[in-house]
Protein backbone atom coordinates (compact mmCIF):
# COMPACT_ATOMS: atom_id res chain seq x y z
CA UNK A 1 0.00 0.00 0.00
CA UNK A 2 2.70 2.63 0.82
CA UNK A 3 4.33 1.92 -2.56
CA UNK A 4 1.00 2.61 -4.35
CA UNK A 5 0.59 5.93 -2.51
CA UNK A 6 4.10 7.04 -3.46
CA UNK A 7 3.49 6.20 -7.10
CA UNK A 8 0.30 8.22 -7.22
CA UNK A 9 2.00 11.17 -5.54
CA UNK A 10 4.79 11.11 -8.10
CA UNK A 11 2.30 11.07 -10.96
CA UNK A 12 0.42 14.01 -9.46
CA UNK A 13 3.66 16.01 -9.05
CA UNK A 14 4.72 15.27 -12.64
CA UNK A 15 1.33 16.37 -13.95
CA UNK A 16 1.58 19.66 -12.06
CA UNK A 17 5.05 20.30 -13.47
CA UNK A 18 3.86 19.69 -17.03
CA UNK A 19 0.81 21.90 -16.60
CA UNK A 20 2.90 24.67 -15.12
CA UNK A 21 5.36 24.51 -18.01
CA UNK A 22 2.60 24.79 -20.62
CA UNK A 23 0.89 27.72 -18.88
CA UNK A 24 4.13 29.66 -18.16
CA UNK A 25 3.99 33.33 -19.17
CA UNK A 26 6.56 34.64 -21.71
CA UNK A 27 9.79 35.89 -20.14
CA UNK A 28 9.78 39.51 -19.07
CA UNK A 29 13.55 39.65 -18.61
CA UNK A 30 14.53 43.02 -20.15
CA UNK A 31 17.99 41.77 -21.10
CA UNK A 32 16.46 39.03 -23.24
CA UNK A 33 14.18 41.55 -24.92
CA UNK A 34 17.06 43.95 -25.61
CA UNK A 35 19.20 41.20 -27.10
CA UNK A 36 16.51 40.11 -29.54
CA UNK A 37 15.71 43.71 -30.44
CA UNK A 38 19.42 44.39 -31.03
CA UNK A 39 19.74 41.38 -33.32
CA UNK A 40 16.69 42.41 -35.29
CA UNK A 41 17.97 45.96 -35.62
CA UNK A 42 21.33 44.81 -36.94
CA UNK A 43 19.58 42.96 -39.75
CA UNK A 44 17.38 45.90 -40.72
CA UNK A 45 18.02 48.04 -43.82
CA UNK A 46 18.42 51.08 -41.56
CA UNK A 47 21.26 49.39 -39.68
CA UNK A 48 22.94 48.41 -42.92
CA UNK A 49 22.69 52.01 -44.05
CA UNK A 50 24.34 53.20 -40.85
CA UNK A 51 27.26 50.85 -41.40
CA UNK A 52 27.60 52.03 -44.98
CA UNK A 53 27.53 55.67 -43.93
CA UNK A 54 30.19 55.02 -41.30
CA UNK A 55 32.45 53.34 -43.86
CA UNK A 56 31.92 56.27 -46.21
CA UNK A 57 32.96 58.74 -43.51
CA UNK A 58 36.15 56.80 -42.85
CA UNK A 59 36.99 56.70 -46.54
CA UNK A 60 36.31 60.42 -46.92
CA UNK A 61 38.75 61.19 -44.13
CA UNK A 62 41.65 59.78 -46.15
CA UNK A 63 43.62 62.52 -47.89
CA UNK A 64 42.61 62.71 -51.55
CA UNK A 65 44.82 62.97 -54.62
CA UNK A 66 44.12 66.05 -56.72
CA UNK A 67 45.53 67.67 -59.86
CA UNK A 68 45.24 71.41 -60.49
CA UNK A 69 45.29 72.90 -63.99
CA UNK A 70 47.58 75.95 -64.07
CA UNK A 71 49.56 78.14 -66.42
CA UNK A 72 53.32 78.04 -66.14
CA UNK A 73 53.34 81.46 -64.44
CA UNK A 74 50.69 80.34 -61.92
CA UNK A 75 52.84 77.32 -61.10
CA UNK A 76 55.87 79.54 -60.52
CA UNK A 77 53.83 81.81 -58.26
CA UNK A 78 52.71 78.79 -56.20
CA UNK A 79 56.33 77.70 -55.84
CA UNK A 80 57.47 81.19 -54.80
CA UNK A 81 54.73 81.33 -52.16
CA UNK A 82 56.54 78.56 -50.26
CA UNK A 83 59.56 80.68 -49.37
CA UNK A 84 60.83 79.55 -45.99
CA UNK A 85 60.56 75.90 -46.99
CA UNK A 86 62.62 73.72 -49.29
CA UNK A 87 60.61 73.09 -52.46
CA UNK A 88 61.11 70.15 -54.82
CA UNK A 89 59.48 70.51 -58.24
CA UNK A 90 59.35 67.41 -60.43
CA UNK A 91 58.45 67.94 -64.11
CA UNK A 92 57.12 64.71 -65.57
CA UNK A 93 54.69 63.15 -68.04
CA UNK A 94 52.89 59.83 -68.49
CA UNK A 95 54.52 59.61 -71.93
CA UNK A 96 57.93 59.55 -70.23
CA UNK A 97 58.78 56.09 -68.77
CA UNK A 98 61.83 57.34 -66.84
CA UNK A 99 59.62 59.99 -65.22
CA UNK A 100 57.17 57.40 -63.95
CA UNK A 101 59.99 55.12 -62.79
CA UNK A 102 61.49 57.87 -60.64
CA UNK A 103 58.21 59.42 -59.44
CA UNK A 104 57.85 57.17 -56.33
CA UNK A 105 61.00 58.86 -55.03
CA UNK A 106 59.16 62.18 -54.85
CA UNK A 107 56.23 60.56 -53.02
CA UNK A 108 58.66 58.97 -50.56
CA UNK A 109 60.23 62.34 -49.71
CA UNK A 110 56.76 63.84 -49.24
CA UNK A 111 55.85 61.05 -46.82
CA UNK A 112 59.18 61.11 -44.98
CA UNK A 113 60.12 64.73 -44.34
CA UNK A 114 58.15 67.34 -42.35
CA UNK A 115 55.79 69.37 -44.52
CA UNK A 116 56.64 72.57 -42.67
CA UNK A 117 60.23 72.14 -43.88
CA UNK A 118 59.85 70.51 -47.29
CA UNK A 119 57.15 70.95 -49.94
CA UNK A 120 56.93 68.48 -52.82
CA UNK A 121 55.36 69.61 -56.09
CA UNK A 122 54.71 67.58 -59.20
CA UNK A 123 54.20 69.39 -62.50
CA UNK A 124 52.73 67.31 -65.30
CA UNK A 125 53.67 68.21 -68.86
CA UNK A 126 51.17 65.79 -70.39
CA UNK A 127 49.36 68.51 -72.33
CA UNK A 128 50.85 68.98 -75.80
CA UNK A 129 48.53 71.72 -77.03
CA UNK A 130 46.74 69.46 -79.53
CA UNK A 131 43.10 70.14 -80.45
CA UNK A 132 42.21 66.44 -80.43
CA UNK A 133 43.75 65.92 -76.97
CA UNK A 134 42.36 68.69 -74.74
CA UNK A 135 43.72 69.56 -71.33
CA UNK A 136 40.84 67.72 -69.63
CA UNK A 137 41.88 64.45 -71.27
CA UNK A 138 45.53 65.03 -70.37
CA UNK A 139 44.52 65.76 -66.78
CA UNK A 140 42.46 62.56 -66.59
CA UNK A 141 45.40 60.45 -67.75
CA UNK A 142 47.87 62.12 -65.38
CA UNK A 143 45.49 61.95 -62.42
CA UNK A 144 45.03 58.21 -62.86
CA UNK A 145 48.79 57.72 -62.51
CA UNK A 146 48.95 60.03 -59.48
CA UNK A 147 46.18 58.07 -57.77
CA UNK A 148 48.05 54.83 -58.39
CA UNK A 149 51.09 56.40 -56.72
CA UNK A 150 49.00 57.74 -53.80
CA UNK A 151 50.59 61.11 -54.52
CA UNK A 152 48.85 63.33 -51.96
CA UNK A 153 51.39 66.09 -52.53
CA UNK A 154 50.75 69.31 -54.54
CA UNK A 155 50.07 68.24 -58.12
CA UNK A 156 49.77 70.62 -61.09
CA UNK A 157 49.31 70.10 -64.81
CA UNK A 158 50.55 72.92 -67.04
CA UNK A 159 47.96 73.94 -69.65
CA UNK A 160 50.56 75.12 -72.16
CA UNK A 161 52.33 73.23 -74.92
CA UNK A 162 54.82 70.96 -73.18
CA UNK A 163 57.57 71.43 -75.78
CA UNK A 164 57.28 75.20 -75.51
CA UNK A 165 57.50 74.99 -71.73
CA UNK A 166 60.63 72.83 -71.87
CA UNK A 167 62.38 74.75 -74.65
CA UNK A 168 61.53 78.36 -73.81
CA UNK A 169 60.71 78.45 -70.09
CA UNK A 170 62.55 75.64 -68.37
CA UNK A 171 65.30 75.54 -70.99
CA UNK A 172 65.79 71.81 -70.70
CA UNK A 173 66.20 69.21 -73.42
CA UNK A 174 63.97 66.57 -71.85
CA UNK A 175 62.18 65.33 -68.78
CA UNK A 176 62.32 64.09 -66.09
CA UNK A 177 63.70 67.26 -64.57
CA UNK A 178 63.75 68.12 -60.88
CA UNK A 179 64.34 71.60 -59.46
CA UNK A 180 65.17 72.02 -55.77
CA UNK A 181 64.68 75.47 -54.23
CA UNK A 182 66.18 76.51 -50.91
CA UNK A 183 64.40 78.25 -48.03
CA UNK A 184 65.47 81.58 -49.57
CA UNK A 185 63.39 80.79 -52.66
CA UNK A 186 66.45 80.49 -54.90
CA UNK A 187 67.30 77.48 -57.03
CA UNK A 188 69.61 75.26 -54.99
CA UNK A 189 70.14 72.57 -57.61
CA UNK A 190 68.70 71.38 -60.90
CA UNK A 191 68.60 67.73 -61.91
CA UNK A 192 68.15 66.95 -65.61
CA UNK A 193 70.03 65.17 -68.34
CA UNK A 194 71.15 68.25 -70.26
CA UNK A 195 74.73 67.44 -69.32
CA UNK A 196 74.29 63.86 -70.48
CA UNK A 197 74.49 62.46 -66.94
CA UNK A 198 71.63 60.41 -65.55
CA UNK A 199 70.23 60.91 -62.04
CA UNK A 200 67.87 59.21 -59.63
CA UNK A 201 66.06 60.04 -56.40
CA UNK A 202 67.81 57.29 -54.48
CA UNK A 203 71.33 58.18 -55.57
CA UNK A 204 71.17 61.93 -56.11
CA UNK A 205 68.02 63.89 -55.21
CA UNK A 206 67.00 62.38 -51.86
CA UNK A 207 70.52 62.60 -50.31
CA UNK A 208 70.83 66.19 -51.54
CA UNK A 209 67.47 67.19 -50.05
CA UNK A 210 68.23 65.53 -46.72
CA UNK A 211 71.52 67.40 -46.50
CA UNK A 212 69.80 70.66 -47.41
CA UNK A 213 67.25 70.07 -44.65
CA UNK A 214 70.03 69.50 -42.13
CA UNK A 215 71.68 72.76 -43.16
CA UNK A 216 68.46 74.77 -43.25
CA UNK A 217 66.86 73.37 -40.07
CA UNK A 218 69.82 72.23 -37.95
CA UNK A 219 68.02 72.36 -34.61
CA UNK A 220 65.06 70.09 -35.26
CA UNK A 221 65.76 68.26 -38.50
CA UNK A 222 64.78 64.54 -38.47
CA UNK A 223 66.92 64.12 -41.58
CA UNK A 224 69.99 64.26 -39.36
CA UNK A 225 69.28 60.70 -38.30
CA UNK A 226 68.81 59.44 -41.85
CA UNK A 227 72.44 59.49 -42.85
Amino acid sequence: MPQTVITRAALIALTLVLLTGCDQEPSTDPSSHDASTSNAASDSPEASQLVTDSDTDITASVEAVDLTIATFDELQAAIAASKGRIVIVDYWSTSCPPCMTEFPGLVAIHNELPHDQVRCVSASLDYEGLADFPIEEARKMALEFLEQQKATLDNFIVNENSLTVMDEKLKIASIPAVFVFGVDGKLARQFDESSGESFSYEKDITPFVRELVKQSFPADSPAADQE
